[in-house]
């Protein structure tokens, strides 16, 4: 069987060493590769996907949303959030899911065990915010809170959440046991913080759903001012392992992903 991660840019991906140590440790005869396509090329998928006789891929930035169209069906999720991570190639049908937040979830429920109880703000109001606020649904019983800069980026929301400005959230953060940021802020050279921590309780967790740096600039002020932090390399490994799942009906090896992850950062 060949799976492989979709992108544009590919190369920095650490899907492939995860998904082939995967393979390895369950001696499963299987592999992984990344291909690079092109926003102009996107339109050649079937032929690139058939050409390298796939049994299902991941998708990555920009084309979460662009595969859609390509789609003979997509699951509850992925209709929720607009974008698919995970496809499933079955007799020649295209079957979409996304994993993302069943794999940020997964990994959130290992370090804060009382997630049923928690009340949790989410900074940022994208694909990655939804999708995470849509599996926490599931779980939480308080209503989730999301912020965001841009308002009008609710208007394609319609999970019942309390929706409210940063600045409204910047100043009630000692009301939340969580607070997770899915915003640009802290990725690769941006150094912003989406919003001041001064108003933050101690014992508050301060999650980034980025892994790369390990510690972005949030996480490394809450972590100054005493509060516990947690990345996103976690959502990485378990929206893998979902995906592999979904793949081939196989539980993974979850801790030789992570251990392979962790050689490459």
């Amino acid at each position: 069987m060949k799976f492989a991660v979709i992108g544009n840019p590919i190369d920095h991906s650490l899907s492939p060493a995860m998904h082939n140590a995967n393979f390895k440790a369950l001696d499963y005869h299987a592999t992984y590769e990344a291909i690079n396509i092109s926003e102009k090329d996107f339109h050649l998928i079937k032929e690139i996907t058939s050409e390298k006789d796939l049994s299902g891929f991941n998708v990555t930035i920009p084309h979460k949303e662009r595969i859609i169209p390509f789609l003979d069906e997509i699951d509850e999720q992925s209709e929720t959030v607009g974008a698919v991570n995970t496809v499933k190639i079955r007799n020649g049908k295209w079957i979409g899911y996304n994993t993302d937040g069943i794999g940020y979830v997964k990994g959130l429920q290992q370090v804060y065990p009382d997630l049923n109880n928690a009340y949790i703000l989410i900074l940022g109001a994208g694909g990655a915010s939804k999708g995470i606020a849509n599996e926490l649904t599931k779980y939480v019983k308080p209503k989730l809170t999301i912020a965001n800069r841009s308002m009008n980026r609710f208007e394609q929301w319609n999970l019942n959440v309390n929706k409210v400005h940063l600045s409204e959230a910047e100043v009630a953060l000692s009301e939340f046991d969580i607070i997770i940021n899915t915003t640009p802020a802290g990725m690769n050279t941006n150094q912003e913080i989406p919003i001041s921590l001064k108003n933050l309780e101690p014992d508050t967790l301060i999650s980034d759903i980025v892994y790369v740096p390990f510690k972005t600039p949030i996480l490394q002020q809450a972590e100054a001012q005493g509060n516990p932090v947690y990345n996103g390399l976690d959502m990485f490994i378990y929206q893998g392992a979902e995906s592999f799942k979904i793949w081939t009906a196989t539980e993974p090896n979850i801790q030789i992903m992570k251990q392979t992850v962790l050689e490459y950062l």
